[in-house]
């Protein structure tokens, strides 16, 4: 029985090996779920040509956008489980869409074997100069808290991770404030800097306004201080413990051999962590990390049972 079971794994490594030293023989495609020209895909692009140097084969990226990312989702669970077709991800198509939308039909750690995140996303806390024309986050939760149920928030829609993460910020903060759901984040971000609404945790879209002055950046949830806001304290620094949940990282179809996923994550690492990624990542306002496949999956776990709790609370309402 012993001898068997020696004989299992020694063919097992060697069937390991080649797979290792053999792969890739040929190109690569990164399936992105969303159109050309964005950030996500940008994300692929610095990743694909320092990639493509490492494992010694072209590395392409294919846009399929549609259905907020499904469409490119369900293309890549249907793909070879070979590492030739690999994806990109992000909290929508891993955490929240299998939470709020019914139609989805994608559960994403059964049908996706995740490789590695390739950055953290920040949000930033801005303010209405109506509500509040001085002071930062200190000030603003005192506001908040002494006129409860009288500040409102918006979001690009409800169920987006924009949603989740106001309502876990509010929770921290002690606040009570009323949602107010947008189709978009422009649309949130205008009614904000005309004080139609009063605050938001918004993205990228932020900056034009705060660098114009029509509103007010109070704070960033990122880890530490970013290039887009150099004058804006983090939450920590402000006095709060509070990140948002954002990453963009990179996932591949369920089965895919283990050798062939470590030389995946390890030529996507590397590559992530060059002086020249990490600078284009910089100046897209992201942090370069390279995770682990485990940590990259725990952070998925993670967030969906937090989600999910907020949803069976009640905290998220998916019907505003």
């Amino acid at each position: 029985m012993i001898r068997t079971a020696m004989l299992v794994a020694a063919l097992a490594l060697a069937a390991a090996g080649p797979a290792r030293a053999d792969w890739p023989t040929r190109p690569i495609t990164i399936v992105v779920p969303y159109a050309p020209g964005g950030l996500t895909d940008a994300v692929a692009r610095a990743v694909a040509e320092g990639a493509a140097r490492e494992l010694g084969q072209p590395v392409v990226v294919e846009n399929k956008p549609g259905a907020g990312g499904k469409i490119g989702m369900d293309q890549l669970r249907r793909a070879p489980k070979d590492g030739y077709t690999i994806g990109l991800a992000v909290p929508a198509t891993m955490v929240t869409l299998p939470l709020t939308d019914p139609g989805y039909g994608i559960e994403p750690l059964k049908e996706f074997a995740p490789i590695t995140i390739a950055v953290d996303t920040f949000m930033v806390l801005v303010a209405s100069k109506k509500v509040l024309p001085s002071g930062g986050l200190k000030e603003f939760i005192a506001l908040a808290k002494s006129r409860p149920g009288q500040l409102n928030y918006g979001t690009p829609g409800a169920g987006t991770s924009f949603h989740f993460n106001n309502v876990y910020f509010a929770n921290l903060a002690g606040i009570q404030t009323v949602h107010v759901p947008y189709k978009g984040e422009s649309g949130a971000l205008a009614d904000l800097a005309g004080g139609q609404i009063d605050y938001m945790l918004a993205g990228q879209g932020a900056k034009t306004f705060v660098d114009t002055g029509k509103v007010r950046a109070l704070a960033v949830a990122a880890k530490k201080r970013v290039e887009a806001y150099p004058d804006v304290p983090t939450f920590k620094e402000a006095g709060m413990d509070f990140t948002t949940d954002g990453w963009v990282g990179f996932i591949a179809p369920a089965g895919i051999p283990p050798a062939v996923l470590e030389r995946l994550n390890a030529a996507l690492v590397k590559t992530i962590q060059s002086p020249s990624v990490r600078a284009a990542f910089a100046s897209m306002g992201y942090e370069p990390v390279g995770s682990t496949p485990a940590y990259f999956r725990n952070v998925v776990q993670e967030a969906s049972k937090r989600y999910g709790a907020m949803i069976e609370s009640g905290q998220v309402k998916l019907a505003q």
